[in-house]
């Protein structure tokens, strides 16, 4: 750790010399198109490395309690530079207090939800719908597919979904060890397949049959359903797994979708179920799955196939309740049971996980769950 902050101490160092370098345009006097393609030339590095220095340089100048931060190792670039695209002198402060819990996939969230709102006010929802397209290769028998959001998501679904009735059927049938292991990227390709399939016999009445029909959840605030500005949802939805959508996009999905209406504290007190029953609702888990957006065991990235976990057991006397019920992948969840690991804390806060030689990592919800810090 001593070392990565001397790191980051350098780093924030030629961050400021980017920023002088590059205001004052002297990379033009070594032929360079951009200060971009200076750094990528001069320093040896890839064009993804230079545009990491050289977008947050000049905005860090503005910003000195993150260029502080940086500097002292305190967060590092990959969360500072995110940041740098919606901080201002006024909410700088907070930004950088909040983001001590957050990882970098976080931060990326939260930025991603503050652009989306700016662009449901610039149509960036049409333009999306107007490029998406499907192109085959005939050579190489694949196909690169530019989805609309909310497609995506409902493709995902559809794919993810078959794949888990599929697991369900196995475990039911007692077929689970029959046969060799198929990877998971193999099975959703079987999947896509077949749902292909499935999408083109015909039934007994001529139409086409549906037998499947994938689950797509989208958390959007009442105003945004009816059209109201300057409420709670500042014009954008979120669909669960993918991110957020303009709220014309999540008004066109609840057209032809069941819509469940939950009113919720801002506590999510509402939602808890106390020592009634040790099984979370459906409603719980929907309301988790945005709050912690896959495993929040820190710096894992598994999002699908994930289990719920009380922090107090409920053997123990643990409630059924939103700060008491975690999400956690297949391997973490056998460390917190099997390998000596404990956790600690509010689940709708901060987590401590402590490993068996008492090193402790903190985790936090996602920074877009109730409503985000104002940027």
């Amino acid at each position: 750790m001593v070392r990565a902050r001397r790191l980051s101490a350098l780093l924030r160092e030629q961050l400021s010399d980017i920023a002088e370098f590059d205001e004052a345009e002297a990379w033009r006097g070594d032929g360079a198109t951009s200060m971009v393609a200076w750094l990528t030339d001069r320093c040896g590095v890839s064009g993804s490395t230079a545009r990491q220095w050289a977008k947050p340089a000049a905005r860090l100048a503005a910003l000195p309690s993150l260029s502080e931060a940086l500097a002292t190792g305190e967060l590092s670039l990959d969360v500072v530079g995110p940041l740098t695209e919606v901080a201002s002198a006024d909410n700088e402060a907070e930004l950088r207090a909040a983001s001590a819990h957050w990882s970098a996939r976080q931060v990326r969230e939260l930025v991603e939800w503050h652009k989306a709102n700016e662009e449901a006010l610039a149509g960036a929802a049409a333009r999306e719908f107007a490029q998406r397209s499907l192109r085959f290769n005939d050579t190489k028998h694949t196909m690169w597919v530019a989805f609309t959001r909310d497609e995506y998501a409902l493709a995902k679904s559809a794919l993810v979904g078959f794949v888990s009735r599929e697991d369900v059927e196995r475990r039911r049938t007692k077929s689970g060890n029959a046969g060799p292991r198929v990877p998971y990227d193999q099975r959703l390709y079987d999947a896509l397949v077949s749902l292909i399939r499935v999408g083109g016999e015909a039934g007994t009445d001529g139409r086409r049959s549906r037998s499947f029909r994938p689950r797509l959840v989208v958390h959007a605030p009442v105003e945004v359903l009816l059209g109201i500005t300057g409420g709670a949802g500042s014009g954008v939805a979120e669909i669960e797994g993918v991110g957020p959508v303009s709220a014309e996009v999540a008004r066109r999905l609840a057209c032809d979708a069941q819509i469940d209406v939950q009113v919720e504290a801002r506590t999510g007190s509402v939602l808890d179920q106390g020592r009634a029953k040790r099984e979370p609702t459906a409603a719980q888990r929907i309301e988790i799955a945005r709050r912690d957006k896959g495993c929040r065991f820190p710096s894992c990235g598994f999002t699908e196939f994930v289990d719920l976990h009380h922090l107090d057991h409920w053997a123990h006397g643990g409630r059924t309740d939103l700060d008491n019920l975690i999400t956690l992948c297949g391997r973490h969840h056998n460390a917190v049971h099997e390998l000596g690991w404990t956790m600690s804390g509010d689940a709708n806060g901060v987590v401590t996980f402590t490993s068996p030689q008492g090193h402790a990592m903190t985790s936090a919800p996602s920074p877009t769950w109730r409503r985000p810090l104002r940027c």
